[in-house]
């Protein structure tokens, strides 16, 4: 005795989250038929002779891909498909990290265990002070599966937080530390016990209202706060002092940390004391 078979229709699979499947003979693939972007229509009437081209709908799943009769796949049942699912990994590196504020930052990585070539990747940043990631710049692999984002001078100023997706796959996400440039100057480079010089600076980006700590050590010593200068509207200090010893003093300031930047210090500046 002939059986009837009963199609479930795509709407109520859909809601339910049942998943739809053709008789066994001749075989079907399930397809979701996609364009850009691609989403999962409802199934329209399929003729009896075409056994490749059932538009049904699967249970949820995470991404998926245009099919073939002979490499089925499924899409999620509601919303629009994206990238195609792809069996490996992301990796993501940033260099250098930390990095001077205002120079360039490398971010590079692969698509691991299956390269691609010619994927899309995009590079994700939350900025300092920033509650979100927002879609900073896309590129696509090379040959072998990687990527490169090379950010100019003057792009990466503050802490940052990376990550990159790429066909369906999210790297991990990279802390990048960024040092505040911090200068120092000495209105002389030697000097006598108790005449007074002056120590001038700037600090990029801005602080404007912060604290530059003035550390001094003779020889090896540990490092001694002698002074601290409160950063101007131009995110610029001055500090006078003299020395009351005789002996080569060394001299550096520091920018303590803060939402923004990692503790910065400047390069070291040596005042010979003279008796």
């Amino acid at each position: 005795m002939r059986r009837s078979i009963v199609l479930i229709s795509f709407v109520l699979a859909a809601a339910i989250g049942l998943s739809v499947l053709a008789p066994a003979p001749p075989a079907r693939a399930i397809i979701c038929p996609q364009v850009s972007p691609g989403c999962c229509p409802p199934p329209a009437e399929v003729a009896p002779s075409s056994h490749h081209i059932a538009p049904i709908c699967c249970q949820p799943t995470t991404c998926c891909a245009t099919g073939t009769a002979a490499s089925p796949v499924c899409c999620p049942a509601a919303g629009c498909c994206t990238s195609p699912c792809v069996a490996g990994s992301l990796t993501i590196a940033a260099s250098p990290n930390p990095s001077k504020a205002g120079a360039k930052v490398v971010i590079s990585g692969a698509i691991t265990g299956n390269p691609q070539s010619g994927a899309q990747v995009v590079l994700w940043r939350e900025a300092a002070g920033q509650s979100s990631f927002k879609q900073m710049s896309q590129t696509t692999t090379d040959a072998s599966g990687h990527y490169t984002f090379t950010l100019g001078r003057g792009k990466v100023m503050a802490d940052q937080a990376w990550y990159v997706t790429s066909v369906g796959l999210r790297s991990s996400t990279v802390q990048q530390q960024v040092n505040a440039v911090v200068g120092l100057s000495s209105s002389a480079r030697s000097t006598v016990v108790g005449h007074v010089i002056q120590l001038t600076g700037r600090v990029t980006p801005s602080h404007a209202g912060e604290v530059v700590l003035i550390e001094a050590r003779r020889g090896g010593g540990a490092w001694h706060v002698i002074q601290r200068a409160r950063l101007g509207h131009g995110s610029s200090y001055a500090v006078s002092g003299h020395f009351s010893q005789p002996g080569p003093v060394q001299v550096k300031a520091v920018l303590p940390g803060d939402k923004r930047n990692a503790r910065s210090t400047s390069p070291t500046v040596t005042v010979a004391v003279k008796q």
